[in-house]
């Protein structure tokens, strides 16, 4: 089990603490509202009514031995500089921090986060992939300019393996896995026959996944 910080119990943070604890694991949840954290009590080993962007209440809260924390306030984007510099000077080791632009998302990286989220843009990016392209079936940015993406296998894979596609070659990705309604194959040989209802789990590129989902779309 492990043990996790949540700072900020709004709809993000909220859900952030209700699946880790859900899943067994232990977790602080810190809000300065008193009626948020009277309705998280129940999903929270210990919620807490405090103000974090005041130093000595993160420290009276000892916080130190946490495996990571959450960090989510709204569009508070002063106080979340705070308090990711304050977790950093605690000795949090993992710090992920919901962010409000990609230059906020470089500040609070430049003063200890060690992962930003922009829960937004990531819906929005999946969404303009997943209309964009009869073929993908999910998409997942990793950063900026590189994604992974499910792609639904074309008929004109079918019978055909890796190496003769050429995928990588001509794409520039990695075909990470592959899943279909028996198994996932991970990291699939050169020698996989791709087969009907293969769900191919690309990573590469934005570039280089979008030609392949025009090939995908056009097989």
């Amino acid at each position: 089990m492990a043990r996790f910080v949540v700072i900020g119990l709004g709809k993000f943070g909220g859900h952030v603490a209700r699946t880790l604890f859900a899943r067994g694991h232990e977790v602080v949840g810190i809000d300065s509202d008193a009626e948020t954290v009277q309705a998280m009590r129940d999903h929270c080993t210990r919620a807490v009514t405090t103000d974090s962007t005041e130093q000595e209440n993160l420290r009276a809260l000892d916080l130190s031995g946490a495996d990571a924390a959450v960090v989510s306030l709204g569009d508070r984007m002063d106080a979340t500089i705070l308090v990711t510099l304050y977790l950093k000077e605690l000795g949090v080791k993992r710090i992920v921090v919901k962010a409000l632009s990609d230059d906020h998302g470089k500040i609070l990286t430049l003063i200890g986060a060690t992962g930003v989220v922009h829960p937004e843009r990531d819906t929005a990016l999946r969404l303009a992939h997943a209309l964009g392209a009869r073929s993908i079936v999910e998409y997942l940015p990793l950063g900026v300019g590189f994604g992974l993406e499910e792609i639904a296998a074309p008929a004109s894979f079918w019978g055909r393996d890796l190496r003769d596609l050429g995928i990588r070659k001509r794409h520039q990705v990695l075909i990470v896995a592959v899943k279909n309604k028996d198994n996932v194959d991970l990291v699939p040989g050169a020698d996989y026959v791709v087969r009907e209802g293969d769900i191919l789990v690309v990573v590469g590129k934005d570039d280089g996944l979008a030609s392949m989902s025009i090939e995908a779309d056009r097989g």
